[in-house]
């Protein structure tokens, strides 16, 4: 039996074998060196009636393995005399032999036998208690106990390298989650900044088509007025130099009543303006139609805008 004090607190605590000794000290040095704790242990190898066969002083945690620290601590043994009994009351004695002592030898300790030989009549009991071998049950404490603790460490290993896996698993996740995130918002933004673009740009067409109405307006109907006017010679400044549109002949037969501006647009640097004219025919009818004129700018001509296609008519009921 061993019986552990810490010399700090003065608690006790009680083993019952070597095993249990070795297992028990292991752990406590394993926990003062994951807190940083230094811990003054006094062991003692006790006998019976609690005698004190060895002690030993340690400080915690330890600087070698358990093994090495307790070798040889712990084997003691406590000397024991053995002897017989006589028994030959009411019988005449004999002459006794005596035996010379033998000694016994054991891994440890020499034991002193005697033996007293009495008559063939008188028995005698002797009781020797043999000790199993030390050094046997030593190796195979020291090997169990090598055994456990390779087992522990290759379990903390695992348990170490678990760890480390799921701590590196859990950084790329997250590495991948921001890089994700990170993809997405830059997609957003480029999204958010073309189509902030696109209507920038749409704005700006939009205000300097708004800047060019009132002199395209103007054009426009200075065109329409010539086309009705039955004079296709008027028509020739409206057009450039190369255009294939010289052929487009004014309009006979009808007179302008009204012309109203309906609307304008551009596509591909072209002006398309919409006016709605109302003439008399020479029945007398009223008629009203939508005119389209596609115009684009030029420079050098005589109202800076040129008519680039055939005019447009379409019902204005349609």
């Amino acid at each position: 039996m061993f019986r552990i004090t810490n010399t700090q607190t003065r608690q006790q605590e009680i083993c019952q074998n070597r095993d249990e000794l070795l297992s028990l000290i292991n752990e406590k040095s394993v926990w003062a060196e994951d807190r940083g704790e230094t811990l003054k242990l006094q062991v003692e190898h006790l006998g019976e009636e609690s005698k004190i066969l060895d002690s030993l002083n340690l400080t915690l945690p330890l600087e070698s393995i358990v093994e090495e620290v307790f070798s040889g601590f712990g084997f003691k043994k406590e000397k024991k005399s053995f002897g017989f009994l006589n028994r030959g009351k009411g019988e005449k004695s004999k002459p006794k032999e005596k035996k010379s002592k033998e000694k016994v030898v054991t891994d440890r300790k020499t034991v002193e036998v005697s033996e007293d030989l009495s008559s063939k009549n008188i028995p005698s009991t002797i009781r020797v208690e043999k000790e199993e071998s030390i050094s046997s049950k030593e190796h195979q404490v020291i090997q169990k106990t090598s055994k456990m603790q390779k087992t522990k460490e290759v379990s903390q290993k695992k348990v170490e390298k678990q760890a480390r896996n799921k701590k590196l698993s859990l950084v790329s996740l997250i590495s991948l989650f921001l890089v994700i995130c990170t993809i997405g918002f830059s997609i957003t933004t480029f999204m958010l900044l073309q189509k902030q673009n696109g209507k920038i740009t749409e704005l700006e067409n939009r205000i300097s088509l708004e800047e060019k109405q009132g002199k395209i307006e103007v054009v426009g109907r200075f065109f329409i007025a010539n086309y009705y006017s039955g004079k296709s010679d008027n028509l020739i400044k409206f057009f450039t130099k190369d255009s294939k549109l010289k052929g487009v002949e004014a309009k006979k037969g009808s007179q302008v009543q009204s012309t109203i501006y309906e609307s304008l647009s551009e596509v591909d640097n072209i002006i398309y303006v919409t006016f709605v004219v109302t003439t008399l025919e020479e029945n007398s009818n009223i008629k009203t139609v939508r005119l389209t004129l596609p115009f684009q700018a030029e420079e050098g001509s005589t109202y800076g805008y040129v008519l680039v296609d055939q005019p447009q008519i379409s019902n204005f009921t349609e």
